[in-house]
Protein backbone atom coordinates (compact mmCIF):
# COMPACT_ATOMS: atom_id res chain seq x y z
CA UNK A 1 0.00 0.00 0.00
CA UNK A 2 1.18 3.34 -0.47
CA UNK A 3 -0.36 6.41 1.61
CA UNK A 4 -0.48 9.69 0.04
CA UNK A 5 -1.90 12.77 1.62
CA UNK A 6 -4.53 14.93 0.34
CA UNK A 7 -2.42 17.62 -0.11
CA UNK A 8 0.24 16.02 -2.01
CA UNK A 9 -2.65 14.68 -4.21
CA UNK A 10 -3.87 17.83 -4.76
CA UNK A 11 -0.14 19.28 -5.94
CA UNK A 12 0.01 16.44 -8.38
CA UNK A 13 -3.20 17.37 -9.68
CA UNK A 14 -2.54 21.09 -10.21
CA UNK A 15 0.66 19.83 -12.05
CA UNK A 16 -0.86 18.11 -14.58
CA UNK A 17 -3.12 20.67 -14.95
CA UNK A 18 -0.22 23.18 -15.53
CA UNK A 19 1.40 20.82 -17.92
CA UNK A 20 -2.15 19.83 -19.89
CA UNK A 21 -1.57 18.91 -22.43
CA UNK A 22 1.73 17.94 -21.81
CA UNK A 23 2.78 14.95 -19.23
CA UNK A 24 4.05 16.39 -16.18
CA UNK A 25 6.31 14.39 -14.03
CA UNK A 26 8.60 13.83 -11.01
CA UNK A 27 9.89 11.63 -7.92
CA UNK A 28 8.10 10.61 -4.94
CA UNK A 29 10.12 10.76 -1.28
CA UNK A 30 9.18 9.10 1.60
CA UNK A 31 9.66 5.84 4.12
CA UNK A 32 8.92 2.49 4.24
CA UNK A 33 7.57 0.32 6.97
CA UNK A 34 7.07 -3.14 6.12
CA UNK A 35 4.50 -3.00 3.21
CA UNK A 36 3.58 0.43 3.71
CA UNK A 37 5.16 3.25 1.70
CA UNK A 38 4.30 6.72 3.29
CA UNK A 39 5.45 9.58 0.63
CA UNK A 40 7.39 12.17 2.61
CA UNK A 41 7.32 14.63 -0.31
CA UNK A 42 6.84 15.55 -4.23
CA UNK A 43 9.47 16.77 -6.52
CA UNK A 44 8.37 18.08 -9.32
CA UNK A 45 10.87 17.55 -12.43
CA UNK A 46 10.82 19.07 -15.99
CA UNK A 47 9.81 16.76 -18.60
CA UNK A 48 13.42 16.06 -20.44
CA UNK A 49 11.88 13.29 -22.81
CA UNK A 50 13.44 13.54 -26.41
CA UNK A 51 10.29 12.32 -27.38
CA UNK A 52 6.68 13.90 -27.69
CA UNK A 53 5.87 15.29 -24.44
CA UNK A 54 2.20 13.88 -24.72
CA UNK A 55 3.31 10.44 -24.36
CA UNK A 56 6.57 10.10 -23.00
CA UNK A 57 8.28 11.21 -19.41
CA UNK A 58 11.76 11.45 -18.46
CA UNK A 59 12.61 12.50 -14.76
CA UNK A 60 15.77 15.68 -15.08
CA UNK A 61 18.54 13.44 -14.09
CA UNK A 62 19.97 16.36 -11.98
CA UNK A 63 16.35 16.32 -9.83
CA UNK A 64 16.87 12.79 -8.94
CA UNK A 65 20.21 13.73 -7.74
CA UNK A 66 19.54 16.71 -5.95
CA UNK A 67 16.60 14.86 -4.41
CA UNK A 68 18.83 11.68 -3.53
CA UNK A 69 21.42 14.54 -1.77
CA UNK A 70 18.34 16.00 0.54
CA UNK A 71 16.99 12.79 1.72
CA UNK A 72 16.39 12.80 5.32
CA UNK A 73 18.55 9.42 6.56
CA UNK A 74 17.69 10.26 10.18
CA UNK A 75 13.69 9.45 8.95
CA UNK A 76 14.74 6.75 6.65
CA UNK A 77 13.72 8.87 3.90
CA UNK A 78 14.14 7.40 0.13
CA UNK A 79 12.82 7.99 -3.11
CA UNK A 80 9.75 5.11 -3.86
CA UNK A 81 8.77 5.79 -6.78
CA UNK A 82 7.53 9.15 -9.66
CA UNK A 83 4.25 10.33 -10.62
CA UNK A 84 3.19 10.79 -13.97
CA UNK A 85 -0.17 12.61 -16.08
CA UNK A 86 -1.43 11.09 -18.84
CA UNK A 87 -3.55 13.37 -20.72
CA UNK A 88 -6.07 12.54 -22.64
CA UNK A 89 -5.90 8.62 -21.52
CA UNK A 90 -6.44 6.61 -18.67
CA UNK A 91 -4.90 5.87 -15.36
CA UNK A 92 -3.67 2.29 -16.53
CA UNK A 93 0.15 1.90 -17.27
CA UNK A 94 0.74 2.20 -20.95
CA UNK A 95 2.93 -0.13 -23.41
CA UNK A 96 5.49 3.00 -23.17
CA UNK A 97 5.96 2.84 -19.37
CA UNK A 98 5.87 -0.94 -19.41
CA UNK A 99 8.96 -0.36 -21.45
CA UNK A 100 10.49 2.67 -19.39
CA UNK A 101 10.15 0.71 -15.87
CA UNK A 102 13.68 -0.04 -14.71
CA UNK A 103 13.03 -0.13 -11.50
CA UNK A 104 10.64 -2.53 -10.23
CA UNK A 105 10.73 -1.56 -6.71
CA UNK A 106 9.37 1.86 -7.60
CA UNK A 107 5.89 3.06 -7.73
CA UNK A 108 4.59 4.65 -10.34
CA UNK A 109 1.35 7.39 -9.88
CA UNK A 110 -0.80 7.76 -12.50
CA UNK A 111 -2.61 11.08 -12.91
CA UNK A 112 -5.12 10.50 -15.98
CA UNK A 113 -6.74 14.24 -16.80
CA UNK A 114 -8.96 14.84 -19.94
CA UNK A 115 -8.71 18.54 -19.99
CA UNK A 116 -6.70 21.07 -17.61
CA UNK A 117 -9.48 20.99 -14.71
CA UNK A 118 -10.58 17.41 -15.02
CA UNK A 119 -8.17 14.83 -13.31
CA UNK A 120 -9.71 11.26 -12.94
CA UNK A 121 -8.62 8.79 -10.20
CA UNK A 122 -4.79 8.82 -10.06
CA UNK A 123 -4.06 4.87 -10.04
CA UNK A 124 -0.67 3.29 -8.16
CA UNK A 125 1.35 0.67 -9.46
CA UNK A 126 4.34 -0.90 -9.54
CA UNK A 127 5.61 -2.23 -12.77
CA UNK A 128 8.42 -4.68 -14.12
CA UNK A 129 9.85 -4.49 -18.05
CA UNK A 130 11.82 -7.67 -17.49
CA UNK A 131 8.45 -9.64 -16.97
CA UNK A 132 5.98 -7.71 -18.10
CA UNK A 133 3.78 -7.37 -15.37
CA UNK A 134 2.01 -4.55 -13.60
CA UNK A 135 0.54 -4.72 -10.27
CA UNK A 136 -2.01 -2.42 -8.93
CA UNK A 137 -1.19 -1.13 -5.70
CA UNK A 138 -3.77 0.12 -2.95
CA UNK A 139 -3.54 3.51 -2.76
CA UNK A 140 -4.64 5.40 0.83
CA UNK A 141 -5.24 9.05 0.66
CA UNK A 142 -5.10 10.29 3.90
CA UNK A 143 -5.77 14.46 5.63
CA UNK A 144 -2.82 16.55 6.03
CA UNK A 145 -0.31 18.72 5.12
CA UNK A 146 2.02 17.62 2.99
CA UNK A 147 5.29 15.45 4.31
CA UNK A 148 3.36 14.71 7.52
Amino acid sequence: MIRVTDQHLNTLKAEAGAAFPLECCGLLAGTVDGKVISVTRTVPSPNVSTHSGRDHFEVDAKVRFDLMRDLDESKLEQIVGHYHSHPNHSGEPSPTDLDMAFEPEMIWLIIPLQSKAKVDDIGAFRLDRELRTIESIDLEIISGPAGE
